[in-house]
């Protein structure tokens, strides 16, 4: 079987690594920056793909402004739930 990508993972952790210090959250770890993008990555859809060219297609659909603001507030509601409850 073909290996296949969750492109959502990549647009995920681009945002979270230039928005983790801007975002509210309680605390800053590294588990707890784990933990952010574990739960954003379950609040939204995912977006399979098998080939290189079907990912640059996604990813360029991932960088409007409409899907950033998509995934940066799943983040946001993200981190207020970790900070609520550290697992630390």
């Amino acid at each position: 079987m073909q290996r296949v990508h969750n492109v959502m993972e990549d647009a995920v952790a681009d945002l979270l690594q230039q928005q983790w210090r801007n975002l509210p959250a309680a605390c800053h770890c590294d588990g707890c920056k784990a933990d952010v993008y574990a739960l954003t990555l379950n609040r939204l859809k995912p977006h399979y793909v098998r080939m290189p060219v079907g990912s640059m297609y996604v990813k360029a659909h991932l960088m409007t402004v409409q899907s950033r603001a998509t995934i940066l507030t799943a983040l946001t509601e993200s981190v207020k739930i970790i900070s609520a409850d550290p697992h630390h």
